[in-house]
């Protein structure tokens, strides 16, 4: 690990690449949740997408928390404040915005209007539920973005300060792990 420039791009482009993935996952899966919920369809639609947050949010913030916990080494000489992760985020969401602003600004004609509203609804996928929760105008669809921010840098932070949030809420739950028995 180094701390040039390029690698710091790369490794906040991993958060485009997580969020990528949760696209893709969404928009495999929105076929079969669009022919089940017929009647429901917008409803479905948001509970589909706050579960595939819900995925993005996982692989985001252990990515986040793994990167952290590797720069952190001494044996690296990087030497990050706990807040980089923030840095990452706005790096891996500068992508999706530029993306999402140009689905915003096409210029289609008045009868595929609606084809548009999908596009940029679609590429919204993981985050569609947060833009139906602040008003589901169009701004609202690249404002719902910032959550990445979000995201890398409490997965940064918790690797920084070596935070497990798994092993927190067991023990808030008072769950604890499986203890392996010797078998003689």
């Amino acid at each position: 690990m180094d701390n040039r420039v390029i690698s710091q791009l790369l490794r906040g482009l991993k958060i485009t690449t997580n969020y990528i993935t949760a696209l893709i996952l969404f928009l495999v899966f929105t076929m079969p949740i669009i022919t089940i919920a017929k009647d429901g369809l917008q409803n479905a639609m948001t509970a589909f997408s706050f579960l595939i947050f819900l995925f993005l949010f996982y692989i985001a913030y252990v990515d986040m928390r793994v990167m952290a916990f590797k720069e952190k080494r001494p044996q690296y000489n990087i030497n990050p404040p706990p807040y980089k992760g923030v840095l990452y985020g706005i790096i891996g969401m500068i992508p999706l915005v530029l993306f999402q602003s140009i689905l915003l600004t096409l210029k289609l004609p008045e009868d595929l209007q609606v084809f548009k509203r999908k596009l940029y609804q679609g590429f919204a996928g993981p985050l569609y539920w947060l833009s139906r929760l602040l008003g589901d105008a169009p701004v609202h669809y690249i404002i719902s973005f910032a959550v990445l921010i979000v995201i890398a840098g409490l997965g940064y932070y918790a690797g920084f300060k070596e935070f497990y949030l798994v092993s927190f809420i067991r023990e808030k739950l008072g769950i604890n792990k499986k203890k392996a028995h010797n078998k003689k």
